[in-house]
């Protein structure tokens, strides 16, 4: 008994799907709609987000690249309400 049968194989339908979801990222990226999900993360990225994480209460920002805090501990990043990092002191 001969089967004549022709089907799609494994690799052409992973391939395909990888394509497909190329696809959609670059359609997300040039369409501009990419940004709306990381919109929220822009409001939650401060320092007072960092040292609450820490469980701890902000101080005054450092002025300058010194990478460190007069009192308490300093947290490096460049957040919104801090451009040189954060200074984070224990809870009173």
């Amino acid at each position: 008994m001969k089967r004549k049968a022709q089907s799609i194989s494994i690799n052409t339908i992973i391939i395909a799907a990888i394509g497909l979801a190329v696809l959609v990222v670059l359609f997300a990226i040039f369409t501009g709609r990419l940004g709306k999900f990381t919109l929220g993360v822009e409001k939650t990225d401060t320092c007072d987000q960092k040292c609450l994480s820490l469980n701890m209460d902000t101080a005054l920002a450092p002025q300058s690249d010194a990478k460190t805090c007069p009192q308490g501990q300093y947290v490096a990043g460049s957040y919104s309400d801090g451009k040189y990092g954060c200074c984070c002191v224990p809870k009173s």
